[in-house]
């Protein structure tokens, strides 16, 4: 078992090399021994890092210029619920650093200012993101997102710091309160098993088991397969450990309902 621990800053006196030592060997001892479990619908909780993985993914479905090529089923759905009233989907490029977010810009890369704004609002879709030229076609202004990966290519639409707002449970007490279900700390096969069109995914995950809001036993070698945005609509709770894993989309902790699991 493999298992990775990381932590960010500004200084290299604020990283504990020792402890992240420590977090990672406790992490790939307690995933030792691994096993299947029988098929059928489970209850689900993804951990931040799996949950961050999968919306990574599918952040694509909230590009206007997506949308607006047929590569998104949000076109036209603004004023709509998309989610449960749990959710709101924030893209915010003005966040400090101390919150992990690796992005702080003021202007997009169109010259356009930078701001806050919610996608997602509970559970209601508010915007979509934009450049000056997705905007021009919807006949409204540019969200600050246009974004080019170098000086000769093409300007393109992308999040700067988007991330779900954390709920106020810490992973323990969505622990308890879920249950009897199966906690998922990674999915593999994200480029292959998710389609991020469709919003279709059947990942192969890791995680473990919970009976009675307690851990049992590590869980591997098992498929899991739902549909995201049937996933936004049945979120139960969100997390209070928010984190962006050097990536400009962050995540909590999220209890999504029930999920079709294969096993043994």
């Amino acid at each position: 078992a493999t298992a990775v621990a990381f932590q960010s800053g500004r200084d290299f006196s604020e990283v504990d090399p020792q402890a992240l030592g420590a977090k990672a060997a406790r992490e790939a001892a307690e995933a030792l021994h691994g096993s299947p479990v029988p098929a059928g619908s489970y209850r689900i909780i993804l951990r931040w890092d799996a949950m961050q993985a999968l919306m990574e993914t599918f952040c694509g479905i909230f590009s206007a210029e997506n949308a607006q090529q047929g590569m998104s089923l949000l076109n036209g759905r603004e004023g709509e619920a998309i989610a449960a009233p749990c959710v709101t989907l924030m893209d915010d490029p003005l966040l400090p650093f101390c919150m992990e977010a690796i992005l702080h810009r003021r202007f997009d890369d169109q010259g356009v200012p930078t701001f806050g704004k919610d996608l997602i609002e509970k559970g209601v879709l508010k915007t979509l993101l934009h450049n000056r030229k997705t905007a021009k076609k919807q006949g409204i202004a540019s969200t600050g997102n246009a974004a080019r990966m170098g000086l000769s290519a093409p300007v393109t639409v992308a999040p700067s710091n988007l991330f779900f707002q954390p709920g106020t449970q810490s992973l323990a007490e969505m622990e308890a309160q879920m249950g009897d279900g199966l906690v998922i700390t990674d999915l593999s096969g994200l480029h292959a098993g998710a389609n991020t069109i469709s919003g279709d995914f059947s990942l192969l995950s890791k995680g473990y088991l919970l009976e009675g809001g307690k851990r049992v036993r590590p869980v591997e070698q098992i498929t899991v397969a739902g549909n995201f945005y049937q996933l936004l609509k049945d979120i139960r709770a969100l997390g209070n450990d928010l984190t962006f894993p050097a990536s400009g989309v962050g995540a909590p902790s999220v209890d999504v309902g029930t999920l079709a699991v294969s096993g043994k």
